[in-house]
This record gives structure tokens, sequence and C-alpha cells, in this order.
């Protein structure tokens, strides 16, 4: 049987880890508030501009609108085309997006149009969704043709590569983009 003051120490000890612990977790947490405070006030004012401007109507003025309030901030300026708009170059073309077991073919017109179409294990109810996209400093911006046009869905990229790339989506699952085929260069410089 341990001694009395072996098991005080014990508990002394255990009580300070779980001190230190929760003091990490607050400290962590305070930090990265602080670290993504910028990204998400860039968003609220972006989107609060292009709301504001004039309402969005169609799709593609939804995304356009935000994707040129996020071109104009950033720092150094996103790489731009005509219209002074981030290029879609990048992401134009056909691509299998899966999200745990089921896949769409996704294509991105370099014009800013897109098509979803159910592929692999989709459900039977599902069908074709159809919209507008733009990129949008470090993400992607969809607006769709059926349902509320504004705000636009805002999707960070990460883990890019020049085949693949993957999206974080607004309930924080992930949507791994894999690349069919390449939109051509003539189509991206039109």
């Amino acid at each position: 049987m341990p001694h009395p003051e072996q098991i005080h120490n014990r508990i002394r000890w255990i009580l300070r880890t779980i001190g230190w612990l929760i003091a990490f977790a607050i400290l962590f947490t305070l930090a990265y508030r602080m670290m993504f405070r910028k990204q998400v006030e860039r968003a609220v004012d972006c989107l609060d501009q292009a709301a504001s401007a004039q309402r969005a109507t169609t799709a593609s003025a939804a995304v356009e609108k935000y994707a040129a309030c996020v071109a104009r901030q950033s720092t150094p300026p996103a790489a731009a085309q005509a219209g002074g708009l981030p290029s879609r170059c990048r992401y134009a073309g056909v691509w299998t997006a899966t999200r745990g077991d089921m896949a769409y073919e996704v294509t991105l017109e370099a014009d800013g149009k897109f098509v979803a179409e159910p592929a692999q294990n989709a459900p039977a109810h599902a069908q074709a969704v159809t919209g507008a996209w733009a990129v949008a400093g470090n993400a992607l911006v969809w607006a769709y043709d059926s349902g509320a046009v504004w705000p636009p869905d805002i999707n960070p990229i990460s883990a890019q590569s020049d085949k693949a790339f993957t999206l974080t989506e607004v309930n924080g699952s992930t949507t791994r983009y894999s690349l069919i085929e390449r939109a051509t260069q003539e189509s991206c410089q039109k």
C-alpha cells in the first residue's frame, strides 16, 4: 500500500499536468483565432462589399464580385487576367471530385461555368449541378444556378499539385479533386 505522501505527490503531479494541458489548450485556441481572424475578416468584408454594391442575380455575378474583391485585397495582388480577376487556367478542366466514397465528374470551364455530374457511388436521386466558379485568393468560390445565388460557397484550397487539389467544405469535410483532362490553352486565353 502506497504511503499517503506518495499518493499526495501523485495527485499533485496529475493536477499540474491537467493544469498545463488546460493552459496549452487555451493558448493554442487564442493563437489559432488570431492567426485566422484576418482571413475571416477579409472574407466577410468581401461578402459585405459584394452584397451591398448591387445584388447578384446570377451565379456568375456572385462569384465574380466576390473574387474581384479578394483580388483587390490580396498582397501581393493575385495573378490576374483581363478584368483584374484571378486566373482560372490552373483549375480549368475536367476533374474527379471525391468526398468519402462518393464521386462526381466536375467540368470547370475557363469562362467560369461548371457542371458537376454524379459518378461513382452517387445516391440514386443525385442530379447534375451547374453554376459558376472563380478563384478568390486561396479558395474556390461557387454559386449555383438553382437555389440561392448569394452568398457564394467559399472553399479553401489545400494540398495542391499539378494534377490534384483538395477543398475544405463549409462543414469541415474535404473533397479531393483529381485531374482527368486539363482545359486547352486556347480556351484559357479567351
